[in-house]
């Protein structure tokens, strides 16, 4: 079986990351996702993402194409 990975935010979900993720997923048989932590966001981007991390990792998991979801670095408060 052959695994694909990808990172991202994936704050304010939009058809780009849908058509990314979808793309990804095509590339395997299983699509597993990083999804950045609030504190890895504000350590890259100097803010804070919209959507708390946990929000966005329940969205991303809830595609029919993500086979799994995780949260990616930083620490956290």
């Amino acid at each position: 079986m052959k695994r694909v990975i990808t990172f991202g935010t994936f704050d304010v979900l939009h058809v780009g990351h849908i058509r990314i993720l979808e793309r990804a997923k095509q590339l395997g048989h299983h699509l597993t996702v990083g999804i950045s932590s609030d504190a890895l966001n504000f350590s890259k981007k100097q803010r804070n993402p919209v959507y708390p991390e946990r929000d966005r990792s329940e969205l991303i998991a809830s595609l029919k194409f993500v086979d799994a979801v995780f949260i990616e670095g930083g620490c956290r408060s």
